[in-house]
């Protein structure tokens, strides 16, 4: 059976993939606190604004794949949080929705040579993502 990787087009080359990260370093430096069980995703209930700004500026410094605000994102731990099971789904993917518009928006900045063409994994997680938590795209 054959799986369709997403990152293949991109590896196939043998050239490194540029992957933003410490994404949580990053909003702590930005004032976030993040001592909390859902630890960065507490970040999209309550600025998911600054997540994507720091998603941008991974892109905007070579950055190729962005990770997501979702490492302790489950419906489980939202539902703890008083959320209901749609709005914790619906936060999930908006943790990877964040990414892929800061790869999106990358076409629009001064990024020498790199086209949004470069960042179409963003958008192939948030297919991938979203089909597996049965959300419309």
């Amino acid at each position: 059976m054959s799986v369709n990787n997403p990152l293949a087009p991109l590896l196939a080359d043998g050239r490194s993939l540029i992957l933003d990260g410490a994404l949580a370093t990053e909003l702590e430096t930005r004032g976030c606190d993040l001592s909390d069980p859902l630890w960065s995703a507490k970040v999209l209930i309550e600025n998911p604004e600054l997540i994507y700004q720091v998603h941008l500026d991974y892109f905007n410094a070579g950055a190729q794949c962005a990770i997501t605000a979702s490492y302790q994102a489950t419906p489980q731990g939202f539902l703890r949080r008083g959320l209901d099971e749609q709005q914790s789904l619906a936060l999930i993917a908006k943790s990877v929705q964040l990414g892929a518009t800061g790869a999106s928006r990358l076409s629009g900045t001064a990024a020498a040579g790199r086209t949004a063409a470069d960042c179409r994994f963003g958008w192939a997680v948030r297919r991938i993502s979203c089909r597996r938590l049965g959300i419309p795209r």
